[in-house]
């Protein structure tokens, strides 16, 4: 383990000692207390569309998956005009990277840090990162107040047109998913979700758009 990892344990650990169990809205819910896996930047793989289970990127224990946290860092960015309506799609698999966090009818709101493998042909979902000020700064493991991070599997179905529900299999962290997520699942190239918390008072204050790289 290098210096700098021992460094980011420690104040990880400072952290959970202190109590950061905060809860954030956004794109969670219930507060958990449990380390992260340390920031890295994963592989991209555009040139397919079939991904493995990702299954060997889960595991039973107290981290939920082992899938590294992205490197890009999205600020929050407060729209005018027309908030999207949410179309639902199909969902393709890969490993999904966070590169807006938008939002309507309000003043500012949370940056992003965060991604997913979608898998078993739309049926799992691998969420992982954190979030981050508005400006896009800030980092858990450096103390940063505020900042609320998450690692959970869900098994994913289509609750309606435009809705899915997440049935969690595990979750680790400072905030958690919500049970269900109004959704658009575009044909770009790369593919894209679009994503909101449906239980929200205002679901398009918080609008997260995913970009897929490839395969995990």
């Amino acid at each position: 383990m290098t210096t700098q990892l021992r460094i980011r344990h420690a104040l990880i650990a400072l952290g959970l000692a202190l109590g950061c169990n905060s809860a954030s809205e956004g794109d969670g819910g219930t507060s958990r207390d449990l380390s992260p896996a340390p920031d890295m930047s994963s592989g991209a793989d555009t040139a397919s569309s079939a991904c493995p289970s990702p299954a060997s990127w889960m595991t039973t224990g107290s981290a939920c998956n082992l899938v590294p946290f992205p490197s890009t860092r999205v600020p929050f960015t407060a729209q005018t005009g027309t908030p999207p309506t949410f179309t639902g799609g199909t969902l393709v698999d890969g490993l999904y990277t966070a590169i807006k966090a938008e939002g309507w009818n309000v003043t500012t709101g949370s940056g992003r840090q965060m991604g997913m493998v979608i898998g078993n042909g739309g049926t799992t979902m691998l969420w992982f990162g954190q979030t981050l000020n508005a400006d896009g700064s800030g980092d858990m493991t450096e103390g940063t107040a505020g900042i609320y991070w998450l690692r959970a599997n869900y098994d994913l179905s289509i609750a309606s047109q435009n809705t899915l529900a997440l049935s969690e299999i595990c979750a680790a962290g400072t905030t958690s998913g919500p049970p269900k997520l109004l959704y658009t699942a575009t044909t770009t190239a790369p593919p894209q979700l679009i994503l909101a918390a449906s239980s929200a008072t205002n679901p398009t204050g918080a609008v997260t758009t995913y970009e897929r790289e490839g395969c995990p």
